[in-house]
Formats: structure tokens, C-alpha cells, sequence
């Protein structure tokens, strides 16, 4: 009986984990993540986002940014010298396979070191980019700095476990979000599988290798980059769209000799609980009232305005609160305004931070009212009408003194003939 209730109990919590959409992230093994919003960079989620830790082959980001700023023709061929590569290789680094004389682009060398993680290529790369390996590593802590990864440092241009090779889940997420932005990145480390163009060598995503090995659905990683050494254990740093809204997650410190590959495995369950938690929810609806500007001498008291489209956010839930909106412009509304004349503009915000600025625009004809006018200037009326009746009257009475007056010099000037 009592195996009968424990095991409806458990079919009943799996139903209503599912219905509801729940994720336990309680058993997320790594020990540093975070996800964000990337277009502002606004954590969603995380722990322990500012500390310094290893990243592993993450920093093969870095690598291919300072590249790919420094190449002039992705295209262009090179015939690889694999003396540049032996001499530098770690025997712990895993290689994509590159060989000497093979011919490949710069593209090639990219992708083969991004895809699979190839070290052989990162090196190359870093060998022949400036002639000088040491002033590309300076170039990618200069560009660190550029990008304000400021708890950031490289040395060297694998990832291999180093204690001047370290970062911090924020600033990785800035290096993340700044490779998205460049579309030949971005579109490499979405690759699942890439072919050389010498047909010579295939190479498949490290993402999707581990995922297939282990069956793993990978429903929410479009791309990125793995990493796995002893200092950083198995990381990843990855992007996903909800919503339109695209979102980077990072994840390190899960151990490199875990049974399972827990950077993907939790990247997608954090991935999960974001898109089960947060929607575009509206600030604003359209059709809502966002102002209203009292008019003078109209036969209308005031002219209200409304949202002509929502104004969303990405948000696990709305605080009525932390809207606020902001007008400068017209204060009173008369009828010499058209319409259609921009007569100020509305700021939108949410949490401090701006959402949408717009134009107000009159979009009804005010009509004047005479009896408003009238009672809106009553005083200065009567002040007017009587300082020109005191003056009519003071007018007429200079005007009868003066004319008694000519009578009079009339009446003196006949009786002096006289």
C-alpha cells in the first residue's frame, strides 16, 4: 500500500513539474554561472558571476576576436608551418589536426579552432597574426580592456590552467556578447560540423559531440564555446534565443572528471527556467492612457494621449512601481496648436532604465471658447473696461472745464468791443 502512495505521489510531482514548467536548480553542479540579457547585459540569473576563476578554452574567444580584427582577407591562404605550432603545444591540449604543408584559409584556421577546440590552430593563429605570439597575447588584454573586462587577464591563447589566465562570469559575458556581434564569429561557433576547404579535414562541434554521446537534447544552445581544464573544470559559454530576446549563459567549475557533461546539461536547465520564467510583458498597452494636458479658452478641459503600440520587457514579472513616465514640452494646450503639430515628448521607463522615447502630437482640433476666455480673463476685463470708463470720465471732465473755460475768454473778448 504504502509503495502504491509513494509512487503516485512521485507520478503526480513529475505531472505537475511538467504542467507547471518547474526546474530544480538546486542540482545545478557548477559552481559559477550566470545568465544574461545580452543586449544590456542585465543578469538574470547567477552565482558567483564576480569571482576570478580559470575559463579553460573559453578563452579561445579572445583568440579569435583579436584574429579575425587583425586579418584583412579571411580567405587568403596559408601554407601551415607545423614547427610554429610543435614548439608550443602542450600535450594536454586537444588538437583540431591540422598538418604541415596543408593548405588552408583563415577561415579555416578560425573555425577549426572554435569548432573543436583545436589548440594546434589557436597557436598557429597567434604565431602568424603578428609575426609575435607575446604582442597577440598583449593585443587580447588590450582588447579586454577595450570591452571593460576589468577583473580579466590572458596569457596565453588556449586556456591552458595558468594563474595569470583567469576571467569572471560577468566579464566572460562581455566577451561573449561582444562575438556575437561580429556575424563571422557568431556564425562559427554555431556550427555543428565544419569541412576545410581543402576537403581535407571535418571537425565537429564540441557542443554537439558531448550531446550526442549523451543523448542530451540540445533545445536552448544555438552556439558558443566550451572549456574543460582542472582549474576551471568543464565550462561553457553559450547563447540562445527566447522570445526574440537573445540571452548569453555562462557556466564554469563543474568537475573535468564529472560522469556527465555537466556545463551543457546545466546550461540547459538554467536556460530552461529562464524560458519558463521570463516573457515580453507589457509596460505599456496599447490604447493605455500615458498622459493628459489640460487645454486653455477650449471648449474641451483637456486632450488625453494613448500608447499607439506595447511597450514590452523582458521580465519575469511586472512591478506597476517602477513605471515612470516623463514628459517635457507643452504644458497647456491651446487652440492655435494643429493637428498634427509635435507639441513635446514622452519618455517611458521601467526600473530607471528607458525604454522608448516618442513624439506628442496633437490628434484632436481644439475648439476656442469665447465664454472661457471671457471667465479665464474676467479681472483683466474689468480692470480694462474700467480704466476706460475712469478715463472717459476724466477725459470728459478736462474736455467740460476746458470748453467752460473757452466760453468764457468768448464772453470776455465780446464785452471788452462792447
Amino acid at each position: 500500500m504504502k509503495t502504491k502512495i509513494l509512487i503516485i505521489f512521485i507520478f503526480s510531482n513529475l505531472i505537475l513539474n511538467t504542467i507547471l514548467g518547474v526546474e530544480n536548480l538546486d542540482d545545478i553542479i557548477s559552481s559559477n554561472y550566470g545568465v544574461y540579457q545580452a543586449s544590456d547585459l542585465k543578469l538574470l540569473y547567477g552565482q558567483n558571476t564576480q569571482e576570478k576563476i580559470s575559463i579553460a578554452s573559453i578563452t579561445k574567444l579572445m583568440s579569435a576576436v583579436v584574429a579575425i580584427e587583425n586579418i584583412n582577407d579571411l580567405n587568403e591562404q596559408i601554407i601551415i608551418d607545423y614547427s610554429l605550432i610543435s614548439n608550443n603545444l602542450d600535450p594536454e591540449l586537444a588538437v583540431a589536426g591540422i598538418y604541415d604543408g596543408q593548405t588552408l584559409t583563415y577561415y579555416d584556421l578560425l573555425a577549426t579552432m572554435l569548432v573543436p577546440s583545436g589548440a594546434d590552430s589557436a597557436i598557429y593563429l597567434s604565431e602568424i597574426t603578428f609575426n609575435d605570439s607575446d604582442k597577440f597575447i598583449a593585443e587580447m588584454n588590450k582588447k579586454a580592456h577595450e570591452l571593460q573586462m576589468n577583473n580579466t587577464n590572458f596569457s596565453n591563447v588556449t586556456g591552458l590552467d595558468d594563474q595569470d589566465n583567469y576571467s569572471t562570469i560577468e566579464d566572460l559575458a562581455k566577451l561573449l556578447k561582444y562575438v556575437l556581434e561580429n556575424n563571422t564569429l557568431k556564425e562559427i561557433i554555431s556550427l555543428k560540423e565544419y569541412t576545410t576547404t581543402d576537403g581535407e579535414l571535418t571537425v565537429s562541434s564540441t557542443i554537439s559531440r558531448s550531446a550526442k554521446r549523451y543523448g542530451i537534447d540540445l533545445n536552448y544552445i544555438l552556439g558558443g564555446k566550451t572549456g574543460t581544464t582542472e582549474d576551471a573544470g568543464i565550462c561553457l559559454a553559450s547563447y540562445f534565443n527566447d522570445e526574440n530576446v537573445e540571452l548569453i549563459t555562462i557556466v564554469t567549475g563543474a568537475n573535468m572528471y564529472s560522469t556527465k557533461p555537466y556545463n551543457i546539461i546545466d546550461t540547459e536547465s538554467l536556460d530552461k527556467y529562464i524560458s519558463d520564467t521570463y516573457s515580453m510583458q507589457n509596460i505599456i498597452s496599447q490604447g493605455e492612457e500615458i498622459l493628459k494636458l489640460d487645454t486653455l479658452n477650449c471648449k474641451q478641459d483637456n486632450v488625453t494621449f494613448y500608447s499607439d503600440t506595447n511597450i514590452t520587457k523582458y521580465l519575469d514579472s511586472v512591478d506597476k512601481s517602477k513605471i515612470k513616465i516623463e514628459y517635457s514640452g507643452t504644458q497647456t494646450l491651446t487652440s492655435n496648436i494643429q493637428v498634427g503639430q509635435k507639441i513635446g515628448e514622452i519618455s517611458i521607463y521601467y526600473d530607471n532604465e528607458l525604454l522608448q522615447t516618442s513624439d506628442i502630437t496633437l490628434n484632436k482640433k481644439l475648439d476656442f471658447s469665447l465664454n472661457k476666455w471671457i471667465n479665464n480673463n474676467r479681472y483683466p476685463i474689468i480692470i480694462t473696461i474700467s480704466s476706460i470708463l475712469i478715463l472717459s470720465i476724466l477725459f470728459y471732465i478736462k474736455f467740460k472745464k476746458k470748453s467752460k473755460k473757452l466760453k468764457s475768454v468768448k464772453k470776455n473778448i465780446k464785452n471788452s468791443k462792447i
